[in-house]
């Protein structure tokens, strides 16, 4: 069953859903060895790419259909993730830190495409929506451990059981990594715990989740350097630390046979503290590892480190209501639904002037200051409606609605100049189709099943609090945020058509073909200004397109199971706009295409029992060029297309104990998924920044289950 909002106990068969959605079990990203969610996305589901621009693994850009999610501030968010029907996008930038999700609690995950209403803010481009596990789906216990290439150790445990009619469920994960490039050391602590209680009427459950990270990354490199080695940085460090508790109470309650109550209640706290190198925002010429010239030739600090610190506090409650009884004699699924999602932030940021070691980490020389203190409080109301009517044996009509609010005030805590209270209010609809024609037509083909389906739907974003406070030209900031008072934004509308077929053979071959088009009107980026990487401002630039083809095809022939994918995307610009990069001004026309999204990509997965228990497979996956950031008018050369191979083996020794290896980019392939223009400080130059991705690896471990 495929869910029909984030929040729903009940689905849909997926003969009735009228998008391409794309599905996976916890076996599914463990067969492929994927050691976190956006890992096992970018490997295996299509249209799914990764930008490293912090060369981080836990910190990926994860892009699908032009739209993303990231963990960085400054980013255009157009993806809106889900755990257990909880919004886990943070309150201040909409961001997603992929490094909270743990991986040992995923039951199962769907991406849901299109501008889906019922998925709430930012599903402009598509939502992610994880499942967790508890004692009834997943009892018995299991421990995993691996380590390999560049110090990498890992140690999972779960366990999960029932009695009568209480269940639990208890996981846990340490992960550490010193990286394959300088001060890039990684140390991620997750735990999840789930109780529930059951009944034939009632299902309570109630979760935590804890998260205690510490992330490095160096991001990218003047392509000079990398050129002389794979290896190099431009400064460092760059820390990311983030600690969450997550407590959340999920219900149902069956009211009588076609009538259901859901809901669930949320307390969500993440603290995310952050250490950054930055180049001197005055610099004009570089004198030394300490000092520089300004522009008028005076003696200024070359170098700088930010410390942010962002307590973030999200709480809600959502309900829904499903009746599932026919309507006129023919099958129905009813649900009206809403619910209040808050969040409230106190942002703080200071800096100190700094000096370049000799391995190219900056060391403070001077006391930090405090240069902003800010306060946020997001509300967010919903209602929504859904209807889907069979009038048909073989039709099935759907229809959304769902109205939104936000409310965002900001408090400046130093002065007066950041203070502000904001409000957006729409209504998104949508409506689709589904045709499943053999259910009537007894013809002797080889199809098992056919669907023509068919979807419109609008989406809706709300500026974020972040963007709010930094959208001045003439007074930009710099990410993370020295924030300053700014003229509103318009809010980001989405337009999403989707029609496609998708069908059967057999178990041995399942297929699917999608056509996409989405349109964004107002969309918002943040626009670098003349000088530096993170100096800029967000900036509502007119109207963005993406559209584009999806062919999936998948299948299980005796020992032999395989997936493939084909996604070819264009995304581009559909109006004039004059937007800047670190070189200065440039003119954006229709059909310039958006950077960081390649147009083709390839996945292939197989996987083949050799011999009795013993398991051998692998994926391959091709990434044809795109721009660097900031090449929004396509003036510069694109980052090269590249192909990542990578090959799994696993042991069955007993039916408890399994042995298993894994290496990654086989070949040894030099690539990068990731740049931006900027200016390289050292020299003058003005050149591509790069991110490299990571050498041929290894991993070996050992699996232990109990049932």
């Amino acid at each position: 069953m495929i869910g029909t909002t984030p929040v729903a106990t009940t689905g849909l068969t997926r003969d009735k859903v009228s998008t391409n959605v794309q599905t996976a079990e916890d076996e599914d990203i463990y067969r492929h060895e994927a050691f976190s969610l956006p890992d096992f996305m970018r490997r295996q589901l299509g249209s799914v790419n990764i930008n490293d621009s912090q060369a981080n693994p836990f910190q990926p850009d994860l892009n699908y259909r032009g739209y993303t999610a990231s963990p960085l501030l400054g980013t255009p968010i157009g993806l809106s993730v889900y755990q257990d029907g909880v919004r886990v996008n943070e309150p201040f930038g909409d961001i997603v830190n992929w490094d909270l999700i743990p991986r040992s609690a995923i039951a199962n995950m769907e991406l849901v495409p299109g501008s889906n209403p019922l998925y709430g803010l930012n599903t402009l481009g598509g939502a992610v929506s994880v499942r967790t596990k508890s004692g009834f789906s997943h009892p018995g216990t299991r421990t995993e451990a691996y380590g390999g290439s560049y110090g990498r150790k890992t140690f999972e445990f779960e366990h999960g059981g029932y009695k009568d009619e209480f269940d639990w469920f208890l996981t846990g994960n340490l992960f550490e990594d010193d990286g394959w490039r300088p001060f890039s050391h990684s140390a991620v602590r997750q735990a999840f715990g789930k109780a529930g209680w059951e009944n034939d009427t009632t299902d309570l459950d109630f979760s935590f989740t804890f998260a205690d990270n510490k992330l490095n990354g160096v991001g990218p490199t003047p392509a000079s350097l990398l050129s002389q080695s794979r290896y190099a940085i431009y400064t460092a460090p760059d820390t990311t630390e983030n600690t969450l508790y997550f407590f959340q109470l999920k219900g149902n309650h069956r009211l009588m046979e076609t009538l259901n109550l859901t809901g669930n209640a949320y307390y969500r706290a993440n603290t995310i503290n952050t250490f950054n190198s930055n180049i001197g925002e005055d610099c004009a010429s570089f004198l030394n590892n300490t000092d520089c010239l300004d522009a008028n030739g005076r003696l200024a600090p070359a170098f700088s480190n930010a410390i942010s610190r962002s307590a973030q506090e999200g709480s809600g409650t959502n309900v829904q209501l499903t009746y599932s009884g026919d309507v006129f004699a023919r099958k129905n699924q009813f649900i009206l639904g809403g619910g209040y999602n808050g969040g409230n932030t106190h942002f703080t940021q200071a800096t100190q002037d700094a000096f370049l070691a000799s391995n190219k980490a900056t060391v403070g020389n001077s006391p930090f200051v405090t240069s902003t203190n800010l306060k946020s409080l997001n509300e967010y109301f919903s209602a929504f409606a859904t209807d889907i009517f069979s009038p048909l044996d073989w039709l099935d009509i759907n229809a959304s609605v769902n109205w939104t609010k936000a409310n965002i005030i900001l408090n400046d805590r130093i002065g007066t100049a950041l203070n502000g209270s904001h409000t957006f209010e729409r209504v998104n609809p949508a409506v689709g189709f589904t045709v499943n024609p053999l259910r009537t037509l007894d013809w002797k083909v080889p199809l098992e099943e056919l669907t023509l389906f068919g979807n419109y739907s609008e989406g809706f974003r709300a500026p974020s609090p972040v963007e709010l406070t930094c959208a001045d030209p003439n007074a930009p900031c710099s990410l993370p945020n020295s924030f300053i008072s700014d003229p509103p934004l318009k809010p980001v509308v989405s337009q999403t058509f989707e029609g496609g077929l998708r069908g059967k053979f057999s178990a041995a071959l399942q297929w699917s073909v999608a056509y996409y088009h989405s349109r964004s009107i107002n969309d918002i980026l943040f626009v670098n200004t003349p000088g530096g990487l993170i100096n800029g401002f967000f900036q509502n630039v007119g109207n963005t397109q993406r559209q584009g083809v999806e062919l999936g095809l998948n299948g299980a022939w005796e020992k032999l199971t395989w997936n493939f994918n084909y996604s070819f995307i264009n995304a581009i610009y559909l109006t004039n706009a004059v937007l800047h990069n670190a070189f200065g001004p440039e003119q954006v026309r229709p059909g310039d295409r958006i950077p960081s999204i390649p147009q083709n990509t390839v996945k292939l997965g197989v996987e083949y029992e050799l011999l009795s228990g013993w398991f051998v497979g692998g994926d391959l996956q091709y990434f044809s060029s795109r721009y660097v950031r900031g090449d929004d008018s396509n003036q510069f050369s694109q980052i090269g297309a590249y192909v990542l191979l990578n090959l799994n083996i696993r042991y069955v020794i007993t039916k408890n104990v399994e042995v298993f290896a894994m290496a990654r980019n086989i070949s040894n392939a030099e690539f990068q998924n990731f740049g931006v223009l900027n200016t390289n400080f050292f020299t003058g130059r003005q050149e591509r920044f790069l991110t490299p991705g990571a050498p041929v690896t290894g991993y070996a471990g050992i699996r232990v289950r109990f049932d």
